[in-house]
C-alpha cells in the first residue's frame, strides 16, 4: 500500500509552517505580477491568461534542482531557475496561456518537477490549470523516480479533480508540497508553492 496522503480540501488544513511559506511566496508572486503589469509586458486587455509562480524551498538541508517542465497549453515566458537554494530560497516563473478560437477561452496549463539529489533522491511536482473561468493547482512529493514516472494523463486527472489549493505529504520520505493559486485580476493568476521535507 502506498504511503502517501493528499489533503482533502477543507479537511486537512495547511500547517503553520506551510501557511507562512505560502504567504511569503504569494507576496513574491504578487510583486512579480505587479512588476509585469507596470512594465507593460502584459495587459489585462490581452486575450491570453498569464500565470506568475513562486516556488519556495523550505528545506534547510538541500538545494532543489530543476528536473523537467511540461507545457500542455501555453508557453513559458520565463523558465523556472535551474537551482533553488536551501533555507527559504525562491525561484520564479511566468507562463502565458493560449486561446482557443472556437471556445473563446484562454488557458495556461503546465507542470514543473524539482529534485533534491540526496538518497533517496526526492522529487516535487507542481501542476496548474488557469483559464478565464477557473484556477486549479496540484502538487505531489516523494521519491524522484516515482514522481518522474507519473504519466501526464494521471497528472491531468488529478489536476482536474483538484481545486485552488492543494497539499501533499509522502509519509515514506517525509517530502511535502503545498500550493495555492489566486487571481491577480481576471486574466492573471499567481501561484505560491512550498517544497519541504520533514526529517
Amino acid at each position: 500500500m502506498a504511503s502517501i496522503q493528499q489533503a482533502d480540501h477543507g479537511v486537512n488544513q495547511l500547517s503553520d509552517k506551510e501557511k507562512a511559506a505560502i504567504g511569503e511566496a504569494m507576496k513574491e508572486a504578487e510583486s512579480l505580477a505587479k512588476n509585469i503589469k507596470e512594465k507593460a509586458v502584459y495587459s489585462s486587455q490581452d486575450q491570453e491568461v498569464l500565470v506568475t509562480g513562486v516556488v519556495q524551498n523550505v528545506n534547510y538541508s538541500r538545494d532543489l534542482e530543476f528536473e523537467k517542465i511540461t507545457s500542455w497549453t501555453g508557453k513559458f515566458m520565463d523558465l523556472p531557475p535551474s537551482k533553488i537554494a536551501r533555507k527559504n530560497g525562491i525561484g520564479t516563473f511566468v507562463h502565458k496561456g493560449t486561446s482557443s478560437s472556437d471556445l473563446h477561452v484562454s488557458n495556461s496549463k503546465g507542470a514543473i518537477i524539482y529534485s533534491a539529489s540526496a538518497y533517496p533522491g526526492l522529487g516535487w511536482l507542481l501542476a496548474w490549470d488557469k483559464s478565464n473561468k477557473f484556477n486549479k493547482v496540484y502538487v505531489e512529493a516523494g521519491t524522484l523516480t516515482r514522481i518522474k514516472e507519473i504519466p501526464d494523463y494521471v497528472i491531468l486527472q488529478k489536476l482536474d479533480a483538484s481545486d485552488d489549493m492543494c497539499r501533499y505529504w509522502d509519509t515514506k520520505t517525509g517530502a511535502s508540497a503545498s500550493a495555492q493559486i489566486n487571481n491577480y485580476d481576471d486574466s492573471m493568476a499567481m501561484i505560491a508553492v512550498s517544497f519541504d521535507q520533514f526529517e
